[in-house]
């Protein structure tokens, strides 16, 4: 059994189109609609008709079932498995206009406020139940963080924790921990919640109806995250959080008619992102024209010619849209292209050791948590970091410091980012980054295997060359001595978590 990520299973498709090492192929959380998870649909079917041996498996809480089954042919088999989810009270609580934001508000925390104190009227504290609220992003979960806790004064019954990606580990993980007892826990999320994480003892569960995702806008060529309705089948998820350990109550603040007229499921990424590493990696793999791919919902046929346009503008395309040599090498760098040809650029121009880092601090979430512009002395302590010239020279800065503290004590490199609130697995995803980026330039033959720092590098880079073996060492011992981490009761001090 192989356990593999859809982009390496692309990779492999790519070298070895019929996957013949694979018998059973199975594809899970279908229903997410992620772009590469849409190619893949594509490319699997494709390989049905050349392997009738082969069988496949999607899963999917909420599959559009009637989508699929069209998709692969009549003679799909559609199999469903009943859950054990408990009864849920659901109840629509649409805001009213008195209560809706301002213009110079983001969220009015009102309503949310009102269904803690609702809680706390009809529920005795001793009945088991914390709350989940899902918001659309960071600022609207401050100001219901803040809010709740202002509630809590008065209270002194809710634990009040935010949950987003950009919070540390240890402060995500304090959502599994165990209130004590007669106190709930009112944890706020993002949709990070709906999915990806499953949180024991939840029993009330309110709904904003909003999720903030991705758009491209083709005036501006950039990608920014906007504030949507969620789907209907969005919906019924987070509702299920209320039911998975007992019976739940679902609050939804938006009216029935607003559910009803929602969409039935999630848009696919693929209609609403940029496609030209898409549409790269579909030429250098020698699929047919992408205009013709079987996609599951086909993008919208000027979001093709853009892309085909963004990779001739690029040199990754000819005329006649065939590949160029800077679009081989860029079809083998799993970046946005901008960060592709950084890499190549570094390469050509011999600045290879600072582009690896950037390219590498680029594509890994920030590692500055909420902490850090939150709180006066973390913002003191990293303010030797920032740099005029932008974010990305104050990350490659944040990597390099980081690294002169990895080679201290043990320990120190882990107080380091703890006072200027930055999240250290961060660094290690860039160090891992950093050292596959390195190899991919090798394998283009952009760089030799044997390169050895050059007298014209700065005693930084040569720094950062002298320490890879000894920070990749570390970070086995790290990940050796690390033992399962158990469930705890929350303290006190942690309710002010902000």
């Amino acid at each position: 059994i192989v356990f593999i990520t859809e982009g390496l299973l692309l990779r492999q498709a790519a070298g070895e189109g019929q996957l013949a090492d694979y018998d059973v192929i199975v594809l899970d959380e279908v229903h997410e609609r992620h772009l590469h998870g849409d190619f893949l649909l594509g490319v699997v079917k494709c390989l049905l008709h050349q392997r009738t041996d082969v069988k496949v498996i999607l899963m999917s809480a909420t599959i559009n079932i009637q989508l699929f089954s069209e998709y692969f042919g009549s003679d799909t088999c559609v199999i469903q498995v009943p859950g054990r989810l408990h009864p849920i009270k659901l109840h629509y609580r649409p805001i009213v206009v008195e209560e809706r934001a301002s213009k110079s508000e983001r969220l009015n925390p009102a309503p949310y406020v009102q269904i803690m104190h609702l809680i706390d009227e009809k529920y005795p504290k001793d009945e088991r139940g914390d709350l989940l609220i899902f918001l659309s992003g960071m600022s609207e979960i401050t100001a219901v963080v803040d809010a709740a806790k202002q509630y809590n004064e008065k209270t002194q019954g809710w634990i009040i924790l935010p949950l987003h990606s950009t919070l540390s580990i240890a402060d995500q993980d304090k959502v599994f921990d165990y209130p004590p007892e007669g106190v709930r826990k009112c944890i706020v999320s993002t949709n990070i919640a709906e999915t990806s994480v499953t949180i024991d003892g939840i029993r009330f569960v309110v709904d904003s109806g909003k999720v903030k995702e991705m758009s491209y806008d083709p005036v501006c060529k950039m990608q920014r995250l906007k504030e949507f309705w969620i789907s209907r089948a969005s919906a019924e998820q987070r509702k299920g959080r209320a039911g998975r350990t007992g019976p739940g109550v679902c609050y939804r603040l938006y009216s029935e008619e607003e559910y009803s007229a929602m969409s039935p499921y999630t848009t696919p990424e693929i209609q609403r992102v940029p496609l030209d590493s898409l549409l790269l990696q579909m030429i250098s793999m020698g699929l047919p024209d992408a205009r013709k791919f079987p996609f599951i919902e086909p993008p919208p046929a000027d979001t093709i010619e853009t892309a085909i346009l963004a990779l001739k503008q690029h040199g990754a395309l000819t005329g006649d849209e065939r590949l160029t040599t800077v679009g081989r090498m860029l079809s083998r760098l799993p970046v946005d292209l901008p960060l592709g040809k950084m890499l190549i650029m570094g390469s050509l121009f011999h600045q290879v050791e600072p582009v690896l880092s950037l390219a590498a601090a680029l594509s890994v979430q920030t590692p500055f948590t909420n902490r850090a512009y939150r709180d006066a002395d973390c913002q003191a302590a990293r303010k030797q970091l920032e740099s005029d010239h932008g974010d990305p020279i104050t990350l490659l800065n944040a990597f390099r410091e980081w690294l002169e503290a990895k080679r201290g004590e043990r320990g120190a490199s882990r107080q380091w980012c703890r006072r200027r609130g930055l999240e250290e697995q961060r660094f290690y995803e860039m160090t891992k980054l950093r050292a596959q980026f390195k190899e991919l330039l090798q394998d283009c033959g952009l760089l030799k295997a044997s390169e050895r720092p050059s007298a014209s590098l700065s005693s930084a880079e040569r720094s950062l060359r002298h320490g890879e073996v000894k920070l990749l060492k570390s970070m086995k011992r790290s990940l050796q001595e690390e033992a399962p981490r158990r469930r705890r009761t929350l303290k006190p001090d942690t309710w002010t978590l902000a």
